[in-house]
Parts: C-alpha cells; structure tokens; sequence
C-alpha cells in the first residue's frame, strides 16, 4: 500500500528516532554502569535532546508557515509535543542520577530500561506505519503495543517502589529512588500520550 509522502509524517519518525537514541543511551549507560554517571555521559544526551529541540522547532517554523497541512495543525503539534516529552523525559534519568551522585543501582534498572527503548521503538513503527494514514490497518495494533509497554512498565514501577519500602531503611535513598523510579516510569508514560497524540489525528482524519 503506497505511502503519503509529507514532510510532517518524515519529521515525525525524525524525532522519535531521537528518543530511541536517548532510550538506547540510556540502557547503554545502565548496563555498563560503573560507580556513577560521569559529566560526559550527562553532555552526551543532552546533546541528543538539544538535536531533538533544533527539528522540533523547525518543525514549528514551518507550519507556521504552511497554508494546508496534511492533518490538523493541533494534531501535528500535539504529536510533536509528547514526542519531544519522551525525550526529555529520558534525558532527565540521565541528569538525576548524575545530580543525585549515585554510586550503585539496583538490578530492576535495566528492566527499565529496556522497556524504555521498546517502547520507543514501538512508538517508531506506529510513526512510520502513520504514513498510510486513513488506509492502514495496524495503527490501532501498533497504538496497542506502545500502551502494552506502558503497562509493563507500570507493573515494574509497583513493584520495585514496593521492594524499595520494604527492604531500603536509608531515608536518603528512600527518597532518591522514589524519584529516580517515578522518572523511569515516566518516560513510558511520556510515549503513552505520544502514540494517544497519533490515536487522536488519526481518529480526526478518517
């Protein structure tokens, strides 16, 4: 089935492919985590997020200027919108464990992570799968998936916030962890209202 060849549908994989670069970064650095984030690590992705910032806002610049998009403006920027809160949201792991100067982290990390990043890779497809527009038949499959993560995550967040009361007596790292997983989880979050974003214009373009 032929795609709908736009500039707005290309950027939108274009910035998600920045949050799948955060998300891979990120289990990067957790799985080869050696007593703390290091000032590079923290430059590093923020130097993604600040590329996924400079095609968000030339995003922006053009439609400003555009006289007929392919969907509603509002879709376009909301879509927009909760992508580059997925990026950011990773982004912001990264800086509070710096922040925070954490030493060691628990094994449930990396299962965080990895669900980060399918997640993000899922968000992906859909993106690209958006390109068919009213004549797919798996955008509300791919929405599904994304959504399917976003409930694994929520399971782990239960869980390790649960074992983090139960067994951790330090105040400090009570309250450093209750964060660190609320930030975890948030990002999952984050691409759970980025591929609703793709439900809604969607919807609003059969």
């Amino acid at each position: 089935m032929k795609k709908i060849k736009n500039y707005y549908f290309d950027a939108f994989i274009e910035l998600i492919e920045y949050s799948k670069n955060a998300a891979d970064y990120l289990d990067h650095v957790v799985n080869n985590f050696n007593s703390g984030i290091s000032k590079k690590q923290k430059d590093e992705i923020h130097i993604i997020e600040h590329q996924a910032d400079i095609a968000k806002h030339k995003i922006q610049e053009k439609l400003v200027k555009e006289f007929l998009p392919p969907i509603n403006r509002d879709d376009i920027l909301s879509i927009i919108r909760e992508i580059d809160d997925v990026t950011d949201s990773i982004e912001e792991v990264v800086l509070r464990l710096y922040m925070y100067n954490v030493k060691e982290i628990p094994k449930s990390i990396s299962q965080y992570t990895e669900i980060i990043s399918l997640c993000c890779e899922a968000l992906k497809q859909l993106a690209i799968e958006f390109h068919l527009l009213k004549r797919s038949k798996k955008i509300g499959i791919l929405i599904e998936k994304v959504l399917e993560y976003e409930r694994d995550c929520d399971v782990l967040y239960s869980e390790s916030l649960r074992d983090l009361f139960v067994n951790e007596k330090d105040a400090t790292k009570l309250l450093i962890w209750s964060d660190l997983y609320n930030r975890l989880e948030n990002c999952c979050d984050a691409c759970g209202e980025a591929s609703l974003a793709f439900e809604t214009a969607y919807m609003n373009n059969l």
